[in-house]
């Protein structure tokens, strides 16, 4: 998990400096604001449900191919509401090329909700091999296209291209290095129990979204997308170590716990030694 995560930043960094010859702060900066509506849009679709997919004592393939078509049913319902908030967003940053720029990067939420129910699976079944293999592909593949497209003139539509082709192209490998694929099944009654214990879930993941994402959303409307661009880039590599280590070990650790979530004593026992481990590496 730490190589995926070391990785796959490791590429983006290489790739973040030979776009930063091709483009300007400000087209860091119009990506910037669009990919905070996306992920909140993400926090929706999901809603908790990968959580709740690594979290249950027994889960089978009802489960995951109903949380699957569910969170593809919610990508539609959320991608709607972004394409006719487009007009709106673009004209209350006063950026026109925000409209189309909403429009075409909202397609990541479909690829989206499929990823976050295979990297359920990859987490529930300690698959992280596969997971790795497939990031790195992923960030090259997409990589190589934005530099491409950059190259070519295409400006801020080289990181819409990088962040659509990197979606697609970790969805696909995943499909190829990942033993689940999704079946024809649907419960809407197994739905109804995961969303008992996401939607808790769901309210602390959009709580943190909208506070890690609020400096974007005020400096973008008071000053500009350039000085927005230039902040986004020098607030990304100093995060880069902690929050690769934090995400590994959360990774690892949640469905270690679940595995042991009838044993209290053993439970409290296993997290004491993970803040004593983790505090020690941080």
């Amino acid at each position: 998990k730490l190589l995926e995560n070391g990785g796959a930043q490791g590429i983006q960094f290489v790739i973040a400096i030979l776009l930063a010859r091709l483009l300007t702060p400000a087209e860091y900066g119009v990506v910037g604001i669009i990919m905070i509506f996306i992920t909140i849009a993400n926090v929706f679709v999901q809603s908790g449900f990968s959580t709740a997919l690594v979290q249950k004592k027994q889960a089978d393939e009802v489960d995951f191919s109903s949380v699957c078509y569910f969170e593809l049913a919610a990508s539609v319902v959320f991608y709607v509401l972004l394409y006719l908030a487009a007009p709106a967003i673009a004209e209350f940053y006063a950026i026109p090329v925000l409209k189309p720029i909403v429009r075409g990067l909202g397609v990541v939420l479909f690829p989206g909700a499929v990823i976050s129910v295979q990297t359920a699976y990859v987490s529930r079944n300690m698959e992280f091999r596969g997971l790795f293999f497939s990031t790195l592909a992923a960030s090259a593949i997409s990589g190589v296209i934005s530099i491409f497209m950059a190259y070519r003139g295409l400006g801020v539509w080289a990181m819409v291209g990088q962040q659509i082709a990197y979606y697609l192209a970790l969805m696909t490998t995943l499909f190829m290095t990942v033993s689940w694929k999704p079946r024809l099944v649907f419960a809407m009654g197994r739905i109804s129990a995961m969303f008992s214990f996401g939607w808790k879930l769901l309210l602390a993941a959009l709580l943190d979204t909208l506070f890690n994402n609020l400096y974007g959303l005020i400096m973008g409307k008071i000053y500009n997308e350039e000085l927005l661009g230039a902040y986004n880039r020098g607030d990304q590599f100093p995060k880069l170590i902690v929050n690769n280590l934090g995400a590994a070990i959360q990774a690892v650790l949640l469905p270690a716990f679940s595995s042991r979530q009838g044993d209290v004593a053993q439970v409290r026992s296993m997290v004491r030694r993970a803040i004593r481990t983790s505090s020690f590496l941080v």
